[in-house]
C-alpha cells in the first residue's frame, strides 16, 4: 500500500497541496495571533490559555486538513472512524496524562490561583519564580536567574502554591540590627524608622485613623541578647519585587547614619571551642 502510494502518479500532485495547506495553516495561526494582540492587551491568565488552546486547535485542524490531500490517509480515515470505539478507548488511554494537563490548565484559568507576572513560591517543589505563560500542557516559571522552568498543569494544580500578589500585592520584609549596649537605643530606633520611612519606595500602611496616633515605621527591641540589643523594623512597598532593593538601601543608609551618630553595632565574637 505504501508502495503503491510513493510510486502513485499523484504522489506529487498530493504533495503540493500538502504543503499549500501547511502554509496555509501558518498564515491563518498567525492571522488569529496578529488579531488577538489587537483585540486583548491585557495579559492575564485565562486569555493566555484560551489563546494557546485556540491555537492548537487551528494546527490540529490544519494538520487534518493537510493530511487530507493524500488518498492514504482519507482510506486510513475511513477505517479509523468505522473501528471508532476501539479508537476512542485507545487515544484515550494513551493521551490519559495529556487530557489530565489541558482540564487542569482549565481549572487554573477559571478559578486564578496565580495570574501573569505573579511571583509565587511552589511549597512542595521549592521553586520561586513568576509566571509567565501557560499552555494546554504545562506552565511556564520564569526564575530570578531567568531560567525557565516548565511544569505540568496537573503537577501545579495540586501544590501549595504562596503567591505574593494574590488579593493584596505590597509586601513587607524585617530590617533587623543589633546594637551593643553602651549605644543609644533610643537614638538607634528614631534612626532606623526615619531611614526606613524616608525611603521612596516605603508604603504606609497604617489605615487614616492610625495614621495620628500609631507611629509611621514601629521599632521593635525583639530581644536583649548576649551581644546586643536587638533591633526590628518592617519595609513595606508596592511589590515584593522591590522590596529586597529597598530593604538593601535602608541598610546602607543605617550602617552611615549609625556611624554618624556614634552608635556601634554588634559584633558577635567567635569562641573556640574547648578542648578540655
Amino acid at each position: 500500500m505504501l508502495e503503491n502510494f510513493f510510486t502513485s502518479e499523484y504522489f506529487v500532485w498530493e504533495l503540493a497541496r500538502f504543503g499549500i495547506k501547511i502554509l496555509l495553516t501558518l498564515l491563518v495561526t498567525k492571522i488569529f495571533r496578529l488579531l488577538w494582540r489587537r483585540t486583548f492587551t491585557a495579559d492575564t491568565i485565562h486569555l493566555k490559555f484560551i489563546k494557546n488552546v485556540m491555537s492548537a486547535f487551528i494546527w490540529v485542524a490544519g494538520l487534518a486538513y493537510a493530511l487530507s490531500a493524500f488518498s492514504l490517509f482519507q482510506d486510513i480515515a475511513v477505517a479509523f472512524f468505522a473501528g471508532s470505539g476501539i479508537a476512542a478507548l485507545a487515544i484515550g488511554l494513551a493521551a490519559q496524562e495529556s487530557l489530565s494537563n489541558a482540564f487542569n490548565g482549565l481549572f487554573i484559568s477559571i478559578f486564578k490561583p496565580f495570574e501573569v507576572g505573579d511571583r509565587v513560591h511552589l511549597v512542595n517543589a521549592n521553586i520561586t519564580g513568576f509566571i509567565e505563560d501557560i499552555t494546554l500542557r504545562h506552565t511556564v516559571i520564569r526564575t530570578f536567574m531567568n531560567s525557565r522552568i516548565i511544569i505540568p498543569n496537573s503537577v501545579i494544580n495540586k501544590e501549595l502554591i504562596e503567591n505574593s500578589n494574590f488579593c493584596n500585592p505590597q509586601a513587607s520584609a524585617f530590617v533587623d540590627v543589633i546594637i551593643t549596649y553602651d549605644s543609644d537605643v533610643p537614638r538607634a530606633c528614631e534612626i532606623l524608622a526615619d531611614v526606613i520611612g524616608s525611603h521612596p519606595d516605603f508604603v504606609d500602611t497604617r489605615t487614616p485613623e492610625a495614621r495620628e496616633t500609631a507611629p509611621k515605621v514601629p521599632v521593635f527591641v525583639r530581644a536583649i541578647g548576649l551581644h546586643g540589643a536587638e533591633l526590628r523594623a518592617s519595609m513595606w512597598t508596592e511589590t515584593i519585587t522591590n522590596n529586597f532593593a529597598a530593604c538593601s538601601d535602608a541598610r546602607k543608609s543605617i550602617i552611615e547614619e549609625f556611624e554618624r551618630n556614634g552608635i556601634k553595632i554588634s559584633v558577635k565574637k567567635y569562641c573556640a571551642p574547648s578542648t578540655q
